[in-house]
């Protein structure tokens, strides 16, 4: 497995791995809600959607960010039922791109969310 890694600065690094965390974290809050709401419960839905709330903030943070690095992060891609890599380029501002990928274990993947999650 070819494993690209750009030369980037370690926050720059740090905001690619935390957009991804948050955007998954996003989706399984979403999941929540509209289970909360099927069986109507009120006070969970409620619940999730202050903290669905607080990661849109966070995300839209890291987006601003990303995007004044000229960062964008593409669609996640499964390459076995282990490991997932969400590629990235940065275009540099002598006009080149820098291609990379972030990889994880998707076990590690889950452990972060729930990280994350609980930190909210």
């Amino acid at each position: 497995m070819n494993n690209l890694k750009p030369v980037i600065s370690s926050e720059l690094e740090t905001a690619i791995h935390e957009k991804i965390i948050i955007d998954l974290c996003v989706h399984a809050m979403e999941t929540r809600i509209y289970k909360a709401e099927a069986s109507g419960n009120k006070k969970l839905e409620e619940y999730y959607q202050l903290k669905l709330k607080e990661l849109f903030s966070q995300r839209k943070q890291l987006n601003d960010y990303l995007r004044k690095e000229n960062v964008k992060i593409q669609e996640v891609v499964v390459c076995d039922d282990m490991f997932v890599k969400y590629p990235y380029y940065i275009r540099s501002k002598e006009g080149g791109i820098k291609e990379g990928e972030a990889m994880y274990w998707k076990a590690a993947l889950k452990l972060h969310m729930k990280r994350k999650l609980n930190r909210l």
